[in-house]
């Protein structure tokens, strides 16, 4: 049997984190649930994360600045973000724009758990990362 993907949750609220972990732990998914961007990036650079889930509305630091950081570190750019937000990329057009080719996905709160666990497949079995070893 397969090891399972770990998907790092980076996301201020307490209770989405817990509705993602329940969702993508009823599957093939093992969590890591980071509550704010600090949070999320060290735990990003430790934990060798398959994907992340982005909020980009966060307390500490915001979700368009945790992306700048990551496509800024060489150890962990190429793990594939999707951004998981209320707002809408048109709400945000100069960080949408100055992050583009830094997510692999945008899907707006509320969003459908279908939806959402079709394109975290989608996105995992497209992306072959460059080290093999865990």
């Amino acid at each position: 049997m397969d090891e399972k993907h770990r998907i790092l949750i980076i996301e201020d609220d307490p209770g989405i984190i817990e509705l993602l972990e329940v969702v993508l732990e009823s599957g093939q998914y093992h969590t890591i649930p980071a509550q704010g961007g600090t949070k999320g990036l060290r735990l990003l650079r430790e934990s060798g994360a398959d994907l992340v889930l982005l909020d980009l509305m966060m307390d500490d630091v915001d979700g368009w600045s945790v992306l700048q950081e990551i496509n800024a570190d060489e150890a962990i750019r190429d793990v594939p973000i999707i951004i998981l937000t209320v707002r809408s990329a048109w709400e945000d057009p100069d960080y949408a724009a100055a992050c583009a080719g830094m997510y692999v996905d945008y899907i707006v709160k509320p969003f459908s758990v279908h939806d959402l666990l079709t394109r975290i497949e989608r996105v995992l079995s497209n992306h072959r990362p460059q080290i093999p070893n865990r």
